[in-house]
């Protein structure tokens, strides 16, 4: 089953909302993120959106993340990048 963008914009947030708040994350989340991001991408509707400038920064913010050395620290540097994107997906309206 395939997910609509709604679905993957909330899982998306879920992700994201769980990295900011426990500052800590995994490998395999960041490489949900980036597979996610690349399929959202792929949605036509999105090109036109707000949330579309932000979602080649969330996708260089995963695949950094996918071989940092220190994927906690990376998380807590990017907190307030976090935060505008997790608000950026509230405002989408998906």
């Amino acid at each position: 089953m395939s997910l609509n963008m709604n679905n993957q914009l909330d899982l998306l947030h879920d992700l994201l909302s769980l990295q900011a708040e426990e500052c800590c994350g995994s490998t395999s989340e960041c490489q949900q993120i980036s597979r996610l991001i690349k399929s959202i991408q792929e949605n036509p509707n999105i090109q036109q959106s707000k949330l579309f400038e932000h979602l080649d920064f969330i996708y260089q913010y995963s695949t950094v993340g996918e071989s940092s050395a220190n994927l906690n620290q990376h998380i807590e540097y990017h907190q307030h990048d976090i935060e505008n994107w997790l608000q950026a997906i509230k405002d989408s309206n998906y």
